[in-house]
């Protein structure tokens, strides 16, 4: 078996008197798009800046292509292209000054044909001369992922690639990150967004308060915990009485709906509606689904992925 690209072990990390990572490990393949879920303030931006060689761990090792990364930093950071959650992009320049001066940090000069290369890829060719600070929150996020991988790095970090951005603007992100994926390079990246995790991404970590409760294919990491169908109505009742209703294992609420884990949904349907007319309530918006990312969290750390950001 080959060694992972990147390898992660023991890694504890703290700022100050808080401790961010506790003794996390993990391992990514080359080639596989590797996903990193879980709130805000669950460590994954930490995790990457240990494996990017911006923070040095209390303890543990992080190796990238076999490199100790605190051993030879500018060897390991050759290797990567990196996008921070908030990329500062120097506002005063124009775009293709931008990626310009970024590539040549890593010592790689592009010529001007090759940057409008790069920005064609991104859909920039247009704001080639536009200074940063002009531009739209998603043109902004396509120069910061353009700027990334100016050097053409094999390993990309993306630290919430698509925070705050429109579900236009989010999807036209993850045809980029697909298409970076299908030239060969690994990707890894952070986000709290379920439906993000499943769309993209080959194996998923979950990570809360600092350690890795799981890591897996988001099917297997749902199949593992053989979780129940969820039905879900918009309807207010007590959910103590709700979690007493036959072949409830689970209930709770987000936002208006009603969600219940069960064993047998028609059973649990029928004793449903039996319970509103008790009540004086009407059950609107059923809806049967099938466990996600989401329901594997709730199981795996007693609170929703939703509830800590």
């Amino acid at each position: 078996m080959s060694k992972p690209i990147i390898d992660a072990q023991n890694l504890t990390a703290a700022y100050g008197s808080i401790t961010a990572l506790k003794g996390v490990s993990l391992s990514v393949e080359k080639g596989e798009i590797f996903g990193l879920l879980g709130p805000n303030g669950a460590g994954k931006s930490t995790l990457l800046a240990c494996v990017e060689g911006l923070h040095k761990p209390n303890q543990g090792s992080v190796h990238i292509g076999g490199i100790n990364v605190q051993s030879d930093s500018t060897a390991t950071k050759r290797q990567l292209g990196i996008q921070l959650q908030r990329t500062a992009l120097m506002d005063d320049l124009t775009v293709a000054e931008l990626v310009e001066v970024y590539a040549a940090l890593y010592e790689v000069y592009l010529t001007s044909g090759q940057i409008n290369d790069l920005l064609a890829r991104f859909d920039l060719v247009e704001k080639r001369n536009v200074l940063a600070r002009r531009l739209s929150g998603g043109q902004q996020q396509r120069l910061a992922l353009a700027v990334a991988i100016a050097n053409d790095p094999q390993i990309v970090l993306l630290d919430e690639p698509t925070s705050a951005l429109d579900p236009h603007a989010r999807r036209a992100v993850w045809d980029i990150v697909r298409q970076l994926h299908d030239e060969g390079r690994t990707i890894v990246l952070t986000t709290h967004a379920m439906e993000e995790a499943e769309a993209l991404c080959g194996r998923i970590a979950i990570i809360d308060r600092g350690q890795i409760v799981a890591c897996d294919t988001p099917a297997a990491l749902i199949a593992n915990l053989q979780l129940n169908s969820m039905l879900k109505a918009t309807v207010e009742l007590p959910l103590d009485q709700v979690r007493s209703l036959p072949d409830v294992s689970n209930a709770r609420y987000t936002g208006q709906h009603l969600e219940m884990e069960t064993a047998r949904p028609e059973v649990t349907l029928t004793a449903l509606h039996e319970l509103a007319g008790r009540s004086g309530r009407s059950i609107r918006d059923v809806m049967l689904r099938q466990p996600n990312l989401e329901d594997v969290f709730l199981k795996l750390t007693g609170h929703a992925l939703a509830e800590s950001n």
